[in-house]
């Protein structure tokens, strides 16, 4: 059963950690929603249910989920229409966004590590720099300012089909009156050799197709986290905190050509530093910090050299590592109806390849400030505005690059323009009232990726003379509740003109960036929380966009965006049993979409459905089992590679102490 323990909303509260947030909201299912545009989401929506964290960001209304087979395979979410690459990933604050350009990978976090997601849909704000076109997802590691003076923590172990297991522990506890600790470890690991149809090399006959199943696909993850909270003399709070993760996985091709040998191989490592400041003048709150963040990723050959039988490592091995500093410090002011704050961060990234690629190194240096400044001028109305702005400094250093056609060689880099975002968001309603609403108008933009400008692998061309991509957005929301807040209804109307969007090009085995067009998307959430009575509780959720592209050949304009359904729905109930049963049930359907600007190559809607049923015996004890997929709803079709795993079944023990 979810509580009110379980959620926490308001973003704005005038509070110096991050992860301290307070109750606005009933839950449905772990998730709250503050206002219509901010969502978090708590441990209570994922943990053994077998999700991973599309599916659960996925179920949200406007918010698109797509991935490429089972557990850690390539995974990613569009927001109301916007691509997955403008959608700001992060780990408490800092993003995983890398130099590729391309989109951050969410099947490579292990949720027994989160302690909440936060989703904001409209904008990008001043605490993450500003500066996103998509929204952001904010993953929030387990922290310590929990703890108690006695330790307590909790273990976490599942099994489930196709060899997959799951584990986890996390302690924490107050070392000293001055000094809290907190620490999870967790691994997680599947074979991934689901049953599929494989096509037999001929995509338009079905008569020769046969049942296979998939090879060197697993996948095996081993990640932890730490903090550290430290109280001084003077009221000053030091916090030190390190993320690590370790991902080995196979990788196993198409359909008719899988392969043997072909792997990827993953570390991270990521150190934080924040010092908060006492409270100056009862109105002032200031922290400062600085994040080093290490990445390397690399992976072996696909088809045919795995087959054929070269020896050469370095002729198979393509990889790229990252290393990256941010600096940045803060300030909140609240005095009366009056909140702002600033922001001023900067960052400090080296890329480097890894494998036959000739010797090449890319530097990047940013600096932003972005802020807001929130007045109320009733009890029911407040205005806020927010801006940020950025100067990127692009260094190449050696700048050849290993192509198809050979080597190239880039002398400088281009030099880039100030860029600037800006919104101002209308908010009627008090706190906890019955109604309410939002309305917000603003410009935001994504600047290109190091991967996009410079073609930083073999077999990608450089486009120095890359633009922004940008948008303007208008999103308006509602929301009415009965007493006590049983039932919480929302809706949501949004509007995205976007410009030079960035695409790849592809030309035999050769690939470039461009910016090309415009394009529309219109749409409405609308989205139902209950608990009518206190044994069943609901959630209903409903996506109604028209993604359109607007571009100026006439080959595109009028066409569906690809990946965006034009419908999506998600329903899901909970029954409270006695002896301390409860059982879900979810379904969510996808109308059809297509995977090519000219809409040729559509893709048929798909529904799934879950259930799962849970006991807790205990009161620091929970037993889950959970089946997904229940239809055993595999489709397939010629344009879709990577086939979805069946039905699949999870057991799941949760232990505190």
């Amino acid at each position: 059963m979810v509580t009110s323990k379980d959620v926490a909303v308001d973003e704005s509260a005038p509070v110096q950690d991050l992860g301290s947030t307070e109750v606005t909201a009933p839950s449905v299912s772990g998730v709250a929603v503050s206002g219509t545009d901010y969502m978090e989401i708590r441990p209570a929506a994922w943990e053994g249910r077998g999700l991973s964290a599309t599916e659960i960001l996925s179920s949200l209304s406007g918010v698109q989920g797509y991935t490429q087979g089972g557990m850690g395979s390539f995974q990613t979410v569009s927001i109301r229409g916007i691509a997955a690459r403008n959608v700001l990933i992060c780990i408490d604050g800092m993003p995983l966004n890398d130099a590729g350009g391309g989109a951050a990978d969410l099947g490579a976090i292990d949720l027994n590590n989160i302690e909440k997601i936060e989703v904001y849909k409209d904008r990008t704000p001043a605490k993450y720099g500003g500066s996103g076109v998509g929204g952001v997802i904010n993953f929030v590691s387990k922290s310590a300012i929990k703890a108690s003076r006695v330790p307590s923590g909790r273990v976490f172990a599942s099994v489930g089909s196709h060899n997959t297991f799951e584990g986890s522990a996390q302690v924490s506890a107050n070392v000293t009156d001055s000094v809290q600790f907190s620490a999870t470890a967790s691994m997680r690991h599947s074979d991934n050799d689901y049953e599929f149809d494989n096509r037999n090399g001929t995509l338009y006959n079905d008569e020769d197709d046969f049942k296979d199943r998939r090879k060197n696909a697993e996948f095996t993850e081993y990640s932890g986290n730490i903090q550290y909270r430290m109280l001084h003399g003077g009221g000053f709070f030091s916090t030190l905190s390190g993320n690590v993760m370790h991902t080995e996985a196979g990788n196993p091709g198409t359909e008719d050509l899988q392969t043997y040998v072909a792997k990827f191989t993953g570390d991270m490592g990521q150190l934080s530093y924040r010092l908060e400041f006492p409270e100056y003048f009862d109105c002032l709150l200031i922290e400062s910090g600085i994040t080093g963040r290490f990445e390397k990723n690399s992976s072996e050959s696909y088809y045919p050299l795995d087959k054929i039988g070269y020896l050469s490592k370095d002729f198979k091995v393509l990889g790229l590592a990252g290393y990256r500093a941010m600096p940045e410090v803060s300030a909140t002011l609240y005095r009366g109806n009056l909140e702002a704050f600033l922001r001023l961060a900067g960052s400090a990234e080296n890329w480097e390849a890894r494998g036959p690629a000739q010797d090449f190194s890319l530097n990047r240096y940013t600096g932003s400030v972005a802020g807001n400044v929130e007045y109320a001028f009733t009890q029911w109305f407040s205005l806020l505005a927010e801006g940020n702005v950025l100067k990127s400094i692009d260094d190449i250093d050696g700048g050849k690059f290993q192509m198809t056609t050979g080597a190239a060689l880039i002398s400088d880099a281009t030099e880039r323009d100030l860029s600037w975002a800006g919104m101002v968001q209308a908010k009627l309603g008090k706190k906890d009232s019955w109604i309410g609403g939002s309305a917000s108008f603003g410009r935001f933009y994504r600047q290109p990726q190091l991967m996009e400008l410079y073609g930083m692998y073999p077999g990608t061309l450089s486009n120095p003379a890359l633009k922004d991509e940008s948008a303007l957005k208008f999103a308006a929301g509602l929301y009415l509740s009965t007493p006590k807040q049983r039932s919480v209804f929302r809706a949501t109307y949004f509007e995205t003109h976007a410009e030079n969007g960035i695409y790849w090009l592809i030309s035999t085995n050769m690939m470039k960036a461009f910016n090309i067009d415009k394009s529309v998307i219109r749409g409405v959430e609308l989205e139902l929380d209950s608990r009518p009575v206190d044994f069943f509780q609901t959630v209903l959720r409903a996506t109604i966009q028209d993604p359109r592209d607007d571009g100026l050949s006439k080959a595109y304009n009028g066409n569906l965006l690809p990946g965006e359904p034009v419908h999506s729905y998600y329903a899901e109930g909970t029954v409270f049993l006695p002896l301390h049963l409860s059982s879900t049930v979810s379904m969510d359907y996808r109308s059809r979409i297509y995977s090519d600007r000219m809409n040729f190559t559509r893709q048929p809607p798909v529904a799934h459905y879950n259930a799962s049923l849970a006991w807790q015996p205990w009161n620091k004890t929970r037993l889950v089992f959970a089946v997904n997929n229940i239809s055993d709803e595999t489709y397939r079709n010629i344009f879709t590679p990577y086939p979805t795993p069946g039905r699949e079944y999870k057991f799941t023990i949760i232990q505190g102490f």
